[in-house]
């Protein structure tokens, strides 16, 4: 190895995201989810008060990052797609049904990514009004205005 191949530094653009992050993984799914959540920890800011987002510990339900400053709870979902389409699948319908319901339902966060070129399409948050427990069937279903 060159002394300038030990120190050079890879440039990921912020619309790219970084799969060598992953490389201890074997599951695609945990995988693109260390993948998209690194991103969001290294690019996202909180919606509603311009602050940084914070992880949440591990496992916590339906919460994947907190904004310190105003409290705001955010779960991510990933999909690759160019679009987010009426359906994003989530494994905890009941855990969902919970927290949609309670005093403090999650904001979400939508980020679809090309599966060829790991290049982000869309990341967006829906109003938290348009999350309610009768749009949840097994999967979030996101209605196209």
């Amino acid at each position: 190895m060159s002394e300038n191949e030990r120190y050079a530094v890879q440039v990921i653009p912020i619309h790219a995201l970084d799969i060598n992050i992953a490389n201890n993984y074997k599951n695609n799914s945990q995988k693109i989810r260390v993948i998209t959540e690194f991103w969001v920890k290294q690019n996202g800011y909180c919606p509603n008060c311009g602050d940084k987002l914070s992880e949440c510990e591990n496992n916590r339900p339906v919460a994947d990052f907190l904004c310190n400053n105003c409290k705001e709870e955010f779960e991510l979902k990933s999909k690759y797609s160019k679009n987010t389409g009426k359906k994003i699948v989530d494994g905890t319908y009941y855990t969902m049904i919970e927290r949609i319901k309670s005093n403090n339902n999650p904001n979400f966060l939508f980020l679809t990514y090309d599966r060829a070129n790991y290049k982000i399409n869309n990341f967006w948050r829906p109003p938290i009004f348009f999350t309610a427990s009768y749009q949840v069937n097994f999967y979030l279903v996101i209605h196209q205005l």
